[in-house]
């Protein structure tokens, strides 16, 4: 196990330094300059020069992004041009808004999928069975932000039953302990309050779960077929067991591994979708900086924001590989 940690590890060095040497590149080919984009209309070409002299935007590409590697690795991903604070600050104030937003979405895709996919393999051939492929092609097919925009216009600007921006209410607050908000409020022992997250929480969730609930149901389908063709099955079968019995002991672990598998894979297009979903519906996420960073060419934000993806990115998946090897005994002995 420590092998398999300090491999991936080891492994993810490389990864964060082409990344983050791919955003570098990217924003100076960008067109626009932050000195220019965030001083004033009236500014002189002798304040913006300071102003670009004081970010470091006059020295060479590869002496800022030196600079900016020997602060990571002090854990300093320096100040942000627009707000002025420290983008570690900045990104942790945004961190758990975005965990929240992908836990409870990743939550609702499982619950969803997994046994949508399970009820298609049982039934395979039927009309249950198409249903279900009809559902998990449409969740794959419509863009998030499409979606988004939809479930606004007729959620909150028609039925009025859900609010289309935000976490809370404006003046409702809830002491911050684990940073998320519907945790904290049953913390709080506040229920109206986690009600009220809950409803905030409603439409962006939903996005993010229907393009993975497409994927999820399909692989999870035939994972079970797959797990049905197995000689102890048939021989359960032929015993007399019930066929719930057979489900639970035999079908759902022999298909663990490859749902497990699509899940972790699913779990970088939630981080990326989640970009695109907080933008629409102004969550206060990490993605929503991101994209405010974008647009003034704020360099040290937007590499530090991008640098958070990555890692969250990759310690996501270290989880999943260490859940192999709990859940395939196959995997303890193996050592990477």
């Amino acid at each position: 196990m420590l092998h398999l940690i300090t491999t991936r590890l080891l492994g993810a060095i490389p990864v964060l330094l082409l990344v983050t040497m791919a955003i570098f590149g990217l924003l100076r080919l960008a067109p626009g300059d932050a000195a220019e984009l965030l001083l004033p209309d009236d500014a002189t070409e002798e304040q913006i020069a300071e102003t670009r002299e004081a970010w470091g935007l006059d020295r060479p590409i590869w002496a800022q992004y030196g600079q900016f590697i020997g602060n990571l690795a002090r854990f300093d991903l320096g100040e942000s041009y627009r707000y002025r604070a420290p983008v570690f600050e900045l990104i942790g104030e945004r961190l758990p808004a975005t965990l929240e937003l992908s836990f409870y979405a990743l939550v609702m895709a499982i619950v969803i999928a997994v046994p949508l996919g399970m009820i298609a393999a049982l039934n395979k051939g039927k009309i249950i069975d198409a249903i279900v492929s009809v559902i998990s092609i449409s969740g794959v097919s419509a863009p998030s932000f499409w979606v988004g925009i939809l479930l606004v216009l007729f959620f909150s600007g028609y039925l009025n039953l859900f609010p289309s921006s935000g976490r809370l209410p404006y003046g409702v607050s809830v002491p911050s302990v684990t940073g998320f908000v519907t945790f904290d409020a049953l913390i709080a022992g506040s229920f109206d309050t986690f009600l009220q997250a809950l409803k905030y929480l409603a439409l962006p969730a939903l996005t993010l779960t229907l393009a993975m609930i497409g994927i999820i149901s399909r692989i999870t389908r035939a994972a079970v077929i797959d797990a049905g063709q197995e000689e102890h099955v048939f021989t359960a079968v032929a015993k007399g067991m019930k066929r719930g019995t057979i489900v639970r002991r035999h079908l759902m672990p022999n298909a663990a591994i490859p749902i497990v598998t699509i899940i972790g894979l699913e779990l970088g297009a939630l981080i990326s979708g989640s970009i695109i979903v907080e933008v629409v519906f102004s969550w206060p996420g990490i993605g929503t900086l991101l994209f405010q960073a974008i647009s003034v060419r704020d360099m040290p934000l937007t590499t530090g924001a991008v640098a958070s993806y990555t890692i969250l990115f990759i310690t996501l998946n270290l989880l999943i590989d260490i859940f192999y090897v709990l859940i395939d005994p196959r995997l303890r002995g193996h050592k990477a």
